[in-house]
Order: C-alpha cells, then structure tokens, then sequence
C-alpha cells in the first residue's frame, strides 16, 4: 500500500488552489455586480425615455389642438416677453416634472414653404410660402446629450381644405397616449338640434373623415357630442365647454365650421384592472374597510373654488370585502389617490411601495395588483416618521431603535423611502410603557428621546439637523 498517496489525498486544498478559486469567485462576483449595475441603468434610463416620448406626444397634441393662428413660441427675456417667428402663445422652454423626474421641454415653431405650389423665387413662384407651420419639440432629462434627449415634429396646417362638397371637411383623429392612431374605434357623432346621429369607425391610421356639409354634418358652434369605444379600450366622451359643464373639459364638444377644415383629437389606451388588497403589517387581511380611490383619466380642471385641481372620470367610495379584496375592473391608465375613512384604522403605506405614498399607477392595458398597509390604531405600536429639519422631506434609511429594559424590548429598523418606521415588527403589541428611541443617519445628527405607549397607535414625528 502506498502511505505517501493516502498522506496526498487527506490534505484537502492546496494554498494555491485555494487562491484560484478565489480569484475566480472574485472575478464572477465583480462580474454580476457590474452587469446588475448596467442593467438597472438601463431600466432607469428607459423608464426616462418612455416618460420623455409621452411628455412630447402629449405636448404636440395640446398644440394641434389650438387655434393655427396662436401656433408660435415666446419667452420671458427678464422684463418683457420675447416672440418668434412665428409669435405665439406657446413657451420656448419649460421644466415639467413627471413622477418625481424633471424633463426640459423645448419648443421651436416655423413657417415652411412647400414645394408642391412652387417655392419662394423659384418656378413656379409662390408668392405666399407661409404654406404651414412645422413644430419641434424635444425633451431631455439628466445631461440632456443625444441619448437622453426626444424629439417629435409635426406639420400643422392652418384652416381651410379643398372638397368638391363645398361646405368643409371634419377630420376626428383617435390616438393612444404614446400619439399613435387606434384602427377600429367606434365613433359616435351626435346633434339633437339637427338631428345628426351617425356613427362610424376609424381607418388603419385612427382617423375618420367626414365632409362637413348641411345636409351631412351641419355647421355648428361646440354643438356635436362625439363618443368613441372600442373593446378592450377605456373610451371617451366629449363635455360642453365650462360653465355649462362643472369644469374645463380637455374633451370638448366638437365644431363644425363651414369652408374650414375641422380637426379634433381624442386620445383613449387600453382599460386595465385593479385589484386593491388590504391588510396589516403583520400580512393579515383586514377586511370590510371603507375606502376611497380617485384618479385615472383627466376629464379636465375645475374653474372654482380652486382652479386648475384635476377632474378624474373615477371616484369611487366602496368597502373591501370579508377577505380584505376589492376589484375595479375595466378602468383607465393613470394615476390614483387611495385613502380610507375605517376609523380604527390608518392607511400606511402600499405594498410594493410606490413613488408616492398614497398615489398608485396604473398602466394601460396591465393588471395592477397592489396591497394597502394599515397600521390598526387601537394597538399599542409607534409609528416614526422622520425628516430633514431644513425641508421636512424623508429621510430614508435612517436607523430607528426602540427599547425598553425593563420590558426586554430592544428593536432596530430601517426608515423606508417615506422616512417610515413602524413597531412593533412582529406581534404581539407593544406592551405599556416609556420606551426609549434613537435615530441615527448618515449627513445628520443624531436625536434621542422617548416614546409613551398605552394601547394605541402613536404617531412619533422627529427632524433631524444636518450635521
């Protein structure tokens, strides 16, 4: 038998074994971690890019729907405004803020001479070459180079088109959010003065073009109702233009005007559902509990008391039922304020959490599943909020501890994106008592103090000084 041999194999690892497989754990490790780092990038940036391409289709979309002779750009130069060629109503630049993402909004206006009745000078020679007006609008975001920068153009011509029929043409253009036309929409135009009720669907592009004649489409003042629905698509409706209606309607009823041409557009997107579930922190349901969500598509502004604050087509006051379940089916992209009015309990926060604390998002045409934490006030518990003194934003990621000695309780958490901490982490209640608690976060000081509990919620608000 060969002693040296089972001396060999006994020994395990080598130094210089273990030194390889540890530089190649190390090379793997750094490799997973750049590419997780790479990826996440890539899913921020497209997040920006998506937002930024929405932002401009629905700014070029605000901007055909005005007045031709209104089209053009100006800006404030300190003292007065300044007006380009052509002068307008439109602002050159603007800052927008969407979902906490701020985008820099550029417009640009000018005339264009189209060769198709001659050019300026040339042959034939057109003596009138404004023909119409191109639009450009980008919108950029973080160091706003090349690649994070959108651009959309437009050609908007002013009224007026030919038609053998004389009287005018009405062109209805259905789009989606992202400006693209929606084939196969149900289109209902409806005059009650003038007994026009006709109802028509849009071609591959989302478009319907109607010659807009006395007998067909009567002329008329804001006096049509258009209708439009699709299957599988939230629809919309036109309103009469305010006081008549409550508020400023986006969608108002349609003109018709001799001799001109009539755009109109309407956007609709997919319909989605919404299944809110509620619960406690500790993943029990918490049935029945009365809530109240508003949001999803904007019908327009209100005029008083406070003007300019959103109307939504959804507002709904209904209760979750025994499993703590409630479902909303069919409604529109968007975004929706939650609360509750269950005087035992205080709506916290949604699982998963979303940018802001009582605001969820809904994309069109994708299932939204979201549960609402509440905190149940008739325990003994503590809820700490903590913010920057300077501003009162949240501080997220501070670290909260609360103890008590004599109760043996000694717990620390982490503050969530809303400078959130909630105890206890686990049940039972937090039993009767003074507690001790400190937070500490990185840029701050450091804060201690205590926290009386008697079987019920608190609410512990503390600001924190810059350090």
């Amino acid at each position: 038998m060969n002693h040296e041999s089972g001396i060999k194999n006994s020994r395990g690892f080598t130094l210089i074994e273990a030194l390889v497989f540890l530089f190649l754990f190390a090379v793997v490790s750094t490799a997973f971690f750049e590419a997780y780092a790479v990826g996440t990038r890539l899913i921020i940036e497209s997040k920006n890019r998506l937002g930024a391409t929405a932002l401009a289709n629905q700014k070029m979309e605000i901007i055909r729907s005005i007045d031709y002779d209104s089209i053009g750009t100006k800006h404030w130069n300190g003292s007065a405004w300044v007006y380009g060629i052509p002068a307008g109503d439109l602002l050159e630049d603007e800052t927008i803020s969407v979902n906490t993402r701020q985008y820099a909004v550029h417009t640009f206006v000018q005339y264009a001479d189209d060769s198709f009745d001659g050019t300026l000078g040339g042959t034939p020679n057109d003596a009138i070459p404004n023909d119409y007006k191109r639009i450009r609008i980008s919108v950029a975001w973080g160091s706003g180079g090349a690649d994070q920068t959108v651009t959309v153009f437009a050609n908007v011509s002013p009224n007026g088109v030919e038609t053998s029929a004389g009287g005018g043409v009405l062109s209805i253009n259905i789009l989606d959010t992202s400006g693209s036309g929606i084939s196969g929409v149900t289109v209902r135009l409806v005059n009650s003065a003038t007994s026009v009720d006709l109802t028509t669907q849009t071609d591959a592009t989302g478009n319907i073009t109607l010659p807009a004649t006395p007998a067909s489409v009567p002329p008329g003042a804001q006096d049509y109702t258009l209708t439009v629905s699709k299957s599988g698509y939230y629809g919309a409706v036109t309103y009469p233009p305010y006081p008549t209606s409550a508020f400023d309607p986006i969608d108002e009823h349609v003109s018709v005007n001799a001799g001109a041409l009539n755009p109109i557009t309407i956007k609709i997107d997919e319909s989605s559902d919404i299944q809110i579930h509620t619960e406690d922190p500790f993943g029990a349901a918490v049935p029945s509990i009365a809530t109240h969500t508003v949001g999803g598509r904007v019908l327009g502004t209100t005029s008083t008391p406070v003007p300019g604050t959103p109307v939504y087509a959804f507002s709904q006051d209904v209760s979750t039922d025994v499993s703590g379940d409630k479902t909303f089916a069919g409604e529109s992209s968007g975004q929706y304020t939650f609360s509750i009015t269950d005087t035992q309990y205080e709506f916290y926060k949604f699982s998963p959490e979303e940018t802001a604390r009582d605001i969820f998002e809904v994309i069109a045409g994708a299932e939204k599943n979201i549960t609402a934490i509440l905190l149940n006030k008739q325990i003994g518990s503590v809820k700490a909020v903590i913010t920057n003194q300077a501003d009162e934003s949240p501080i997220a990621g501070a670290s909260v501890r609360l103890f008590h000695a004599l109760l043996l309780y000694d717990v620390t958490a982490a503050t969530d994106q809303y400078g959130y901490a909630y105890f206890p982490t686990a049940l039972p209640e937090l039993a009767a008592g003074t507690y001790d608690i400190t937070v500490s976060a990185t840029g701050f000081g450091n804060y201690t103090g205590t926290v009386t509990v008697s079987g019920a919620l608190v609410d512990k608000n503390i600001a924190l000084t810059a350090s």
